[in-house]
């Protein structure tokens, strides 16, 4: 998921600490509410810390009656590459059936885009929302791969 619509940063407000806007407030509560009426399994939620991403996070725990502990903040997500995704995933261990980043474009992107061909040149739009199905098979390769790394 990528965080929803935030304010521009500026001279007063430096990019790390954006808030969401109240437009973005309430996409990122349609996409949750949207998540929890297909019944979307979410075990746990990596998010990095900026503030608009600990935001949408927070809306999105609330709508999904998430655990306090499902909620992880990852320090290396912040505008992070697919390589440090594919690394916060594999520090998981495996050990977590659905599992959810919220983060920053492009690397959620392009991190969607090495999952899914089908999403190559695609753009995640703001409280936009991908979702991957990934075969037992798959997700060991994806977990060997952050291991060589």
């Amino acid at each position: 998921m990528r965080h929803a619509a935030a304010a521009p940063a500026g001279i007063d407000v430096p990019d790390y600490e954006r808030p969401l806007t109240a437009a973005g407030r309430a996409a990122a509560a349609r996409a949750a509410h949207q998540l929890a009426a297909e019944r979307a399994a979410v075990d746990r939620v990596l998010y990095s810390p900026a503030r608009r991403t600990r935001e949408t996070a927070a809306i999105l725990a609330g709508e999904l009656l998430l655990a306090p502990g499902a909620l992880r903040e990852v320090a290396a997500l912040y505008l992070a590459t697919p390589a440090a995704m594919r690394a916060a995933i594999g520090a998981q261990g495996g050990a977590v059936p659905s599992l959810m980043i919220i983060g920053h474009n492009p690397g959620l992107s392009d991190f969607g885009a090495e999952l899914d061909a089908r999403f190559a040149g695609s753009s995640l739009a703001t409280a936009g929302v991908w979702r991957f199905r990934l075969d037992p098979q798959a997700w060991r390769a994806l977990h060997s791969t952050v291991q060589k790394q």
